[in-house]
């Protein structure tokens, strides 16, 4: 249970990053490419035994392939997501995120034969219902909400939903047990290596320059970014109630943290519709917590 508290936190503070960045007129983009060498950087660190990697022997890990392909996709959901936003708002992109828990439960029940019953099923229901209020802003519509750029929040409901199923799958075929560092290292090596070449292309043609506070920034992204993800598979690992129930807990405890803090420290305002989200989404964990037996299956 400790390991899903502390990947709810860490995913916090990465969100709450991304609102500081957005006051103080960092590019987000670069602080990303900075926020995955970082994490690179953390995850070899505090590997506890680097003889695999620096032997070599990681890279015949049959894990691998996924590792690079879930990495190179983890960057370009936060892209496709950021251009989402500026299109369409934060509501409609944060959405089509969050909603992607749907893949991993399904995936749960139909293929990885997790338990079933309507209780969960109940507090699934009303995990949705929440992630959808608690998301919900008023907001102007502007003129560049154009249909053309209407596949833009399709494209960040599925990435997201797949990022979720393949961490899914990797967990359930090679994690259980062992890995999980050095999982995470050629993850956060994908992606940086995918970002890095971005930006390169960009500062080669001038369509960027670099940013003092974006490296800043991302460095300490990068921190939070590598231990949300770990003590996410941690918990995958550890917690035997499943992963139909990780995903909705994780997601919705992150919007709910994340809506008090934003109300602690910067000062936003939240709607009726809002508060009855996160009311949805306190009803959901519990619901979800009581159909696995909390006090009889909690391991982590």
């Amino acid at each position: 249970m400790i390991y899903l508290l502390l990947s709810i936190f860490c995913t916090t503070l990465l969100i709450l990053a991304f609102k500081i960045f957005d006051r103080r007129g960092i590019p987000v983009f670069q602080a990303i490419v900075f926020n995955y060498l970082s994490a690179t950087v953390c995850a070899f660190l505090f590997m506890p035994d680097k003889t695999s990697v620096l032997g070599g022997e990681v890279l015949s890990s049959a894990w691998l392939p996924l590792a690079l392909v879930l990495g190179s996709m983890f960057i370009l959901v936060f892209n496709l997501t950021s251009m989402a936003t500026v299109r369409y708002g934060v509501s409609t992109a944060s959405v089509a995120m969050k909603l992607g828990l749907v893949f991993p439960v399904l995936l749960a029940f139909t293929i990885y034969g997790e338990d079933f019953n309507w209780l969960k099923l109940l507090g699934i229901v009303f995990a949705f219902a929440a992630v959808i209020l608690s998301s919900l802003k008023e907001e102007e519509k502007s003129a560049e909400h154009k249909s053309s750029f209407a596949i833009l929040p399709i494209l960040v409901f599925v990435g997201s939903g797949a990022c979720d199923s393949f961490t899914q799958y990797a967990n359930k075929t090679y994690l259980s047990a062992s890995g999980m560092e050095e999982f995470s290292l050629f993850l956060f090596i994908a992606a940086s290596s995918v970002g890095s070449s971005i930006f390169i292309f960009q500062f080669a043609t001038k369509k960027a320059a670099f940013n003092l506070g974006s490296l800043i920034g991302g460095i300490l992204l990068g921190i939070a970014n590598y231990f949300s993800f770990l003590f996410l598979l941690k918990s995958l690992a550890t917690i035997s109630w499943g992963s139909s129930v990780v995903f909705p807990i994780s997601n919705l405890g992150t919007v709910a943290v994340a809506t008090v803090a934003g109300i602690l420290f910067f000062k936003e305002k939240i709607s009726k519709t809002n508060w009855l989200g996160l009311g949805f989404a306190v009803v959901s964990i519990i619901l979800i917590i009581a159909s696995s037996g909390f006090v009889e299956t909690a391991k982590g």
